[in-house]
């Protein structure tokens, strides 16, 4: 408490000296260079953590830790002892600095970018202001925000230029403008008090007839659902009062984009059908693609929540402009120069952790992720809605925003000038949807290949771990992706290789899968997939990044054969059996328990084979409750490895295999999959010719189920 008093004071007088100096200095410039407490928040990492009392303690001394106390005045309260700071320059240099508060941590902390506009520098800035130390943009960003407009019809208004300009001058949101096969049915909300269920082939639409798909969640209870009981009924119209309220304001909305034609799941598929839930399942792609726009209800969590505009309280923070007046006294001079620097504070975006575009995301110090407020992006079946759209408006919880194959707009931003890449593709810092995926120049020519693989493979990883209501929908909710992908590129995803979300051409590359966090649902059933493909482990997935990005990298197996198994007949699409047959080096190994400090134990396979030593590893088991029969693992596959050169001699940086379990009762090698071995960087270099030999006698033929 004792800083107190002294804090009180100077914050007294800095709000009576807004319009004269703040701060009288002396000495030489840059003298904040010695002071040794916000020094730490102006590195190029967030190393340390500085209380904010020593900050503001020190603003009599350093030029700069006075401008870091007037300027946090705006945003949090300096009174509090136990707040403390947390900052970096980044690479726009500016200062990115959390404030974590009494009740925050470290990934809810709210953040904060910090910086000088500079106006009174001609010519080349500095990088830091050399009075206060402040950092001076290269680009001011806060000239891009617009105020977001007060009524629902000035809202929806801006979201109707949006899609009007998409529609009618965006080239690269019409270069696919293929022939998409309509919904099977849509809902007619044209009526003020009713919306109707229209069978489209009866109505004889055209087949360009423009529609809206819903993308939302349908949450635990409440979402009212199409049935055979009640279809009829549907037909004859629904009381838009007996909608449930997600629904109904997707209403609402499409009325202010006029749109007459709605599709939404729940009321569009029968859903005690499984011959119209199995039909629909495959057309995803031309429902979602084919779509006008997808709306997204991004802020409802279900069904009975309701999407309504963002209130004011929700919507994103505008910038603070902050004037600074200090005087400063030369070296041996009784007279003193005046100044006053602009100070820009921003809410802290980072738009390639958005997980939607936008900024009414929840914005915190941490770069995750996460979005706290949007949920939508939770969800498995909502992500091939989102990826499969040719234009998709969202409506957050605090604003709405827009995505399409030229554009990522929000409602409380400009647009800023697109940046390209050297064959003239617009870069975008997340991949939205299909039309932001390129193959141009992303790998080398001669592995083109592995443009494909990495795409399919960055597809699976960012789904995998999405929540699921059904675990074994973990295929199916994929479905509409790999419809879309198999027509945009027909020579490389072709429909006769798809099974349990790997293409077969592209296999050894997919084998190499590995698995972190928690489950996707509430229950998991491996068996409804086959132990070698991704969907069967049930958490998410990453693949083995140098495969694509490694130097050299050198893949062991080759695909021989695959057999389906057929599946029952309850099984939901996507579910069954499938057995690979494969060839590569197939180490026979044997179980040890090696104990570290602390009693620390871990179980490690040593291959049987003393030459291959050097191989031996623990394991990342794919199922998080550990798998029982993982006590009778008896060979490790090597799939992948890299660095691998015939003639020239390296240590392996990386070696990737799969720890397999035989399979009872069944003759030969034929095994299960339970986990994945990865080994760091070798201690003994080996001439790639030399690794293989070493190889060679344990490559044979072997099959995974």
């Amino acid at each position: 408490m004792g800083c107190f008093p002294r804090l009180l004071k100077l914050r007294l007088r800095l709000k009576r000296k807004t319009t004269t100096p703040g701060l009288q200095l002396s000495g030489s410039p840059k003298a904040w260079e010695q002071c040794p407490h916000c020094k730490e928040l102006f590195g190029d990492v967030y190393d340390e953590q500085v209380q904010l009392s020593t900050v503001l303690e020190s603003a009599a001394q350093c030029s700069r830790c006075w401008a870091l106390g007037q300027i946090l005045n705006y945003v949090t309260d300096l009174r509090s002892a136990s707040t403390v700071l947390v900052g970096s320059i980044w690479h726009d240099n500016t200062l990115e600095i959390g404030v974590i508060r009494p009740g925050d941590t470290f990934e809810t902390a709210p953040g904060y970018k910090i910086y000088e506009i500079g106006d009174r520098y001609k010519g080349e800035r500095p990088l830091l202001d050399p009075i206060v130390g402040l950092p001076i943009a290269h680009k001011a960003t806060h000239v891009n925000f617009r105020p977001i407009r007060t009524t629902p019809d000035h809202r929806f208004a801006l979201a109707k230029e949006w899609l009007s300009e998409c529609v009618t001058s965006h080239e690269a949101c019409n270069e696919h403008d293929a022939e998409y096969l309509l919904p099977r049915r849509l809902l007619d909300i044209s009526d003020v008090e009713h919306i109707r269920l229209v069978n489209t082939q009866h109505q004889e639409l055209h087949p360009r007839t423009g529609y809206v798909a819903l993308s939302y969640c349908w949450g635990k209870q409440g979402n009212l659902c199409t049935n055979t009981a009640n279809l009829k009924q549907h037909a004859a119209g629904i009381p838009m009062l007996s909608l449930p309220s997600t629904i109904r304001d997707a209403v609402i909305a499409c009325k202010h984009l006029c749109q007459r034609y709605l599709w939404v799941d729940a009321l569009c598929i029968i859903q005690d059908d499984p011959r119209d839930k199995m039909a629909q399942i495959p057309q995803m792609a031309d429902i979602y693609s084919g779509a006008l726009l997808v709306l997204s209800a991004a802020g409802s969590s279900g069904s009975l929540e309701g999407c309504p505009l963002g209130p004011p309280e929700m919507q994103p923070s505008p910038p603070k402009i902050i004037g600074l007046n200090f005087s400063r006294y030369a070296d041996n001079d009784n007279e003193s120069s005046d100044y006053r620097e602009t100070i820009v504070v921003e809410q802290m975006e980072h738009e390639r952790c958005r997980s939607l575009p936008g900024h009414w995301a929840h914005e915190t110090f941490d770069q995750d992720p996460t979005d706290a407020l949007n949920v939508v992006e939770e969800r498995g079946w909502t992500f091939q809605e989102r990826f499969l759209a040719n234009r998709s408006l969202y409506i957050g919880k605090g604003e709405m925003s827009w995505t399409c194959a030229t554009e990522v707009q929000c409602e409380c931003r400009n647009p800023s000038p697109h940046i390209k890449t050297e064959a003239g593709d617009r870069v975008f810092t997340r991949r939205y949807g299909i039309n932001h995926m390129s193959v141009n120049k992303l790998f080398s020519e001669v592995e083109l290949s592995k443009t494909y693989s990495y795409l399919w493979s960055d597809i699976v990883a960012t789904y995998s771990g999405r929540l699921l209501t059904q675990f074994g929908d973990r295929v199916a909710a994929l479905e509409g992706i790999a419809v879309a992908l198999q027509r945009r590129w027909p020579n490389i995803y072709k429909r006769d290789e798809y099974f349990f979300g790997c293409w077969l051409s592209l296999l050894p590359d997919l084998l190499l899968w590995h698995v972190s966090g928690e489950p996707v649902s509430g229950q998991i059933y491996p068996d409804l997939f086959p132990s070698w493909a991704w969907p069967s482990c049930g958490r998410p997935v990453s693949f083995i990044s140098w495969v694509w990005y490694g130097v050299d990298p050198k893949l062991w197996v080759e695909l021989l054969d695959f057999e389906v198994k057929e599946p029952p007949p309850a099984a939901v699409f996507g579910q069954g059996g499938g057995t690979v047959t494969l060839r590569g080096p197939l180490i026979p190994v044997k179980r040890e328990v090696v104990t570290y400090d602390e009693n620390e134990e871990e179980v490690v396979y040593v291959p049987i084979d003393t030459q291959l030593s050097f191989m031996a590893g623990g394991a990342s088991l794919d199922h998080v409750d550990g798998d029982p029969d993982a006590e009778r693992v008896s060979h490790l596959a090597l799939v992948g490895s890299y660095p691998f050169k015939l003639q020239e001699k390296n240590k392996q940086l990386s070696c990737a295999m799969l720890c397999l379990v035989p399979i009872t009762g069944r003759q030969g090698n034929v095994f299960r999959r339970v986990g994945m071995v990865l080994l760091p960087r070798t201690k003994q270099a080996f001439l790639g010719a030399e690794f293989q030999r070493l190889l060679t006698p344990h490559v044979t033929n072997y099959k995974l189920t």
